[in-house]
This record gives C-alpha cells, structure tokens and sequence, in this order.
C-alpha cells in the first residue's frame, strides 16, 4: 500500500471514528433530556396535585379576572416559592421561586433536583409583594412549549389582535393583574433588566424606550407611577425574546 493511500485510510477511519463519537453523544444528550422532561413532567404533577386555583372578578362588571392561588402545600416541596404566574395566549401556568441569585434555577427544578428545563424565577432583587418600577420573571424557552416555551406565542398576529393581553400573579399577600404593552426580540443585554430607576425622568426614558421597541402597537398608556412586569427567555442563541406588562390592579 502506497503512503498516500494510507494516509487516506487513515483519514477515513478518523472520520468513522468521529462520526460514531458525534452519534453516541448525541444519542446520550437526547436521553438526557428526555430524562429531564420526564422528571418535570412528574414535578409538575406534583405541584398541580398541591395547589388550588381560583379565578374570581372583582366586580361584576369587570372585564378582567383575578387569579387566587392558595400556594401553602408548595413551600412544603420548596420554601423559595414566590408565587404563582399565568398568562393569556400562552399554556403558562406554573409557580414561580427566588432565591440569591440568578443562576441556580436555570438548571434545577421546582424541587431543586439538577435539571435543565430549569424553572420559572424571580429576579433576585425583586420582592413580590413589595413591587419594584419593574419586576422581572426568567424562563427557560423549551422546544416543548414547557416553561416560557410558549412565550413566542405573544408576538403572533392572533394574540396581537386578540382582546386578552394580560398576566396574573398570585403572591402569598397579593393578587395581580398586569396589561402586555410591549413584546419584541432584543440582543443578549441587561438594558430592560433594571429594577428600580433612579428618577421619574430616568424611569420615563426607560418606558418609552421598551415601549418603542415592540412589534406591536397595544395601545396602553405609561406614567412613571406605574409598576412593570417583565418576562425574559431567550430567543436562538444570542437574543432574548421580552415581554413587558403594566400592572392594573392589585389586592
């Protein structure tokens, strides 16, 4: 056999070689993630079997509901739950958790056990029943639709021109009702993730800036004494996809 052909051979092989390797990794990915979805799933069911969810109206001729989740039973499978979170258009319904920082739940479940759906968290530096200009909720954008897999959902034309824009939060003290004002795709930056602006005018800036930034007019109204909530995940690799709602009433 001639030099070349061997070095040939010996390309070839290291080709098969990497190929096999790819395909067993890739095989060993897919288990686990499999593994992952099925133990949330079960998680998930746990937690549905914990709570009980009211929706009740504050008057009767509101044209909005109030989300009351009794969330007691949670704090017994973990103590950092905050509260409870749905939103219209999408099948987001789950409890939320804080703790110190901003990292531990995206890749730990509702029960702390490692798992890279993550789950559902408050900024670290907000407190829910003491609302900041802008509180902020992250989550994991699953193919699956679980999480904030569904949050894409929100800059389709069908909700756009739907009349349902709003998200509920239901806190131990305090139930919530916030209206969506603004739903784009921005790059990897902590711009909108500010929690507290240091004046009216600052604040003023920041809402016309989040506002001028959705792909869609709603038509909704901002001072600086309203109160925010932003919905953060990502969107590909580099971007995030952003949700931002102004709270319109609270009990």
């Amino acid at each position: 056999m001639s030099k070349k052909n061997s070095i040939k051979k010996i390309i070839l092989v290291s080709i098969i070689i990497m190929i096999v390797i790819l395909n067993i990794y890739t095989l060993f990915i897919l288990k686990e993630r499999k593994k992952d979805e099925n133990n949330n799933e079960e998680i998930l069911n746990t937690i549905n079997n914990s709570i009980d969810i009211k929706t009740t109206t504050p008057s009767p001729e509101s044209k909005i509901n109030i989300l009351d989740v009794d969330l007691t039973n949670l704090t017994e499978i973990n103590s950092d739950t905050k509260g409870y979170l749905k939103v219209d258009g999408t099948n987001i319904s789950y409890p939320f958790v804080q703790t110190t920082n901003n990292e531990f739940y995206l890749n730990h479940s509702f029960d702390k056990s490692e798992n890279n759906i993550g789950f559902i968290f408050l900024d670290y530096r907000n407190n829910i029943d003491n609302l900041d200009n802008n509180t902020i909720l992250y989550g994991h954008n699953r193919l699956t639709g679980s999480m904030f897999g569904s949050l894409k959902k929100l800059l389709n034309k069908d909700y756009q021109n739907s009349s349902n824009h709003y998200i509920y939060i239901s806190s131990f003290n305090h139930n919530y009702v916030f209206e969506v004002f603004s739903t784009y795709i921005t790059s990897n930056e902590t711009y909108y993730l500010q929690t507290n602006l240091k004046d009216n005018n600052t604040y003023n800036d920041f809402l016309t800036t989040i506002k001028n930034r959705s792909t869609y007019n709603f038509n909704v109204d901002l001072t600086s004494t309203d109160k925010i909530l932003t919905l953060s995940t990502c969107s590909g690799l580099d971007n995030r996809l952003v949700v931002h709602a102004k709270l319109i009433y609270q009990e």
